[in-house]
């Protein structure tokens, strides 16, 4: 192969790249030894109460503008406290083995047969159709038609790709024959050009042939350790690296737009519920299942898959599929986000923010997602679980981190807020940009270990969830009107032992 194109894969990030203006405010945001060094304490402080030791008010009040008046926060949040002292703890990239796979397939596939639908072997027709693309590149470049400088492959390389692909013709099956699944881990290999496998993959990927209809699907980290890109005829294909393992099931159900739509959070009612809440008037018609109910179930899933002890509900809400909630049409359904329990406290959630983990801006950088798990709920129950980026334990560096008093995390805060940027915020259309902060969280945030994949820790950060808003208004000689945008997000997070800002973009 004469040329390896390789293309940086943009993911646009829901968290914003953090501004850092103010030397005070990313103290020690490069060194992480320091850090941790600050979190110790000579004093031995009983820590059962966090609000009275570090002055933790019940809600954070207050406005603040940026030095443009662009930017306008309005603060009016409760302050979510753990119980218990908060630990630095290693943290590393886990994948999903087999006896979790397995209790994921026992408690939620069954009896249901599904097939596999991963496929790994080469046909005639994959055969034909590249001896075909590589057939009609060495005709034009034996006709003078293309340049062969100018080619993917040289004419030597085009001649024994055709010669090894006629040999394995032969042997090739017709087609690819119904497998059951099992519900236990196979290698699925990548294909990237050439016919070759360029990675692989432990997996399951799988699903019924008639109803329910029902999918699941175990995408464990592939092997490549860089960025891999090829171009073909019909277009890029590539494979990037990352630590993103993924757990996917799914039934079929007339309320997966509600699901979906409650982790958009700007277009779909979203109704926040309590066990003990009755059903939202709005969602009465729709939903049969109660509240309590649907978060008993939940907790079952959990004990039944041996999980228990590992995740707890962070947010529970009914969602709609619409944005107007008395359209008689609208359907609704649950939607929980678990976060991790580390000792007497949770990590924060994360909202599907994606983190990288080079302390570089190297657009290739290999990425380590953030956790996420994501439970859906019909009248019937479960009908989607999504589990993203799992991690193991590792040792506690500090059981009982030195935090920061809230006022002076308070103080950063409003310094901080006006300067983070509003997503798809553009100056030319938008005068302004409206930010509410509603929920503030101290938890444990995951942050990378610089120059590592894989590998970093959970450091005690305040994290400012809100929603940011601005008119969009474009009028030209081919357009003319005016649009509301809305989107609920993390606004900030701060170490709550430095006060430095945490850049999700970066993961530290």
């Amino acid at each position: 192969m004469k040329r390896v194109i390789i293309l940086c894969l943009i993911c646009t990030l829901l968290l914003a790249c953090v501004p850092t203006p103010e030397e005070e405010f990313v103290v020690n945001k490069g060194d992480q030894n320091a850090m941790i060094e600050s979190s110790r304490s000579e004093e031995t402080v009983e820590m059962s109460d966090l609000r009275s030791v570090y002055h933790i008010p019940d809600r954070m009040t207050g406005s603040c503008s940026s030095a443009d008046g662009v930017i306008n926060v309005t603060i009016d949040a409760v302050i979510i406290v753990p119980d218990g002292p908060l630990p630095i703890v290693h943290v590393y990239a886990a994948e999903f083995e087999q006896p979790i796979v397995t209790a994921l397939w026992n408690e939620l596939v069954g009896d249901a047969v599904l097939y596999d639908q991963w496929e790994n072997e080469e046909t005639k027709a994959d055969i034909e159709r590249d001896l075909k693309q590589y057939n009609e590149q060495l005709s034009q470049i034996q006709s003078g038609e293309l340049d062969e400088n100018d080619a993917m492959y040289s004419v030597d390389e085009l001649t024994e790709m055709i010669a090894d692909l006629q040999s394995r013709y032969a042997s090739a099956p017709d087609g690819h024959e119904k497998v059951i699944e099992t519900g236990v881990l196979h290698k699925q290999y990548f294909p990237l050009g050439d016919n070759k496998r360029a990675a692989f993959r432990m997996g399951i990927s799988a699903h019924t042939e008639g109803e329910p209809w029902i999918q699941f699907k175990v995408e464990n980290d592939t092997d490549n350790t860089e960025m891999l890109i090829h171009y073909e005829s019909d277009g890029w294909s590539g494979i990037d690296a990352r630590r993103s393992a993924r757990f996917y099931y799914y039934r079929n159900s007339d309320r997966s737009n509600c699901f979906d739509a409650a982790w958009c959070c700007d277009c779909a009612t979203l109704i926040p519920i309590k066990p003990d809440d009755p059903i939202p008037d709005a969602a009465s018609g729709s939903l049969s299942m109660t509240p309590s109910d649907a978060c008993a179930e939940v907790e079952r899933f959990l004990e039944a898959v041996g999980l228990s002890d590992t995740f707890t509900i962070s947010r529970a809400v009914v969602s709609g599929d619409s944005m107007q909630p008395d359209t008689p049409s609208t359907e609704y359904g649950y939607s929980f986000e678990l976060v991790r329990k580390v000792g007497n406290t949770t990590c924060n959630r994360s909202l599907l923010s994606t983190g990288a983990s080079k302390v570089n801006e190297d657009e290739f950088a290999p990425t380590w997602s953030y956790e996420q798990f994501m439970i859906g709920l019909d009248n019937e129950g479960i009908f989607c679980v999504n589990w993203k980026a799992p991690f193991t334990l590792g040792d506690t560096i500090n059981e009982n981190a030195k935090l920061k008093d809230f006022s002076e995390i308070q103080a950063i805060a409003e310094r901080m807020l006006p300067m983070m940027e509003v997503e798809n915020f553009q100056p030319e259309y938008s005068k302004k940009a409206y930010r509410t902060v509603d929920r503030i969280e101290l938890g444990l945030w995951r942050i990378a270990e610089q120059n590592e994949l894989g590998k970093g820790m959970l450091v005690p950060a305040y994290c400012f969830y809100g929603t940011d808003s601005f008119t969009r208004t474009v009028k030209d000689a081919y357009h003319d009107f005016s649009e509301t945008s809305y989107r609920s997000r993390i606004v900030l997070i701060l170490n709550a032992i430095d006060g430095s800002v945490i850049d999700p973009a970066k993961g530290y």
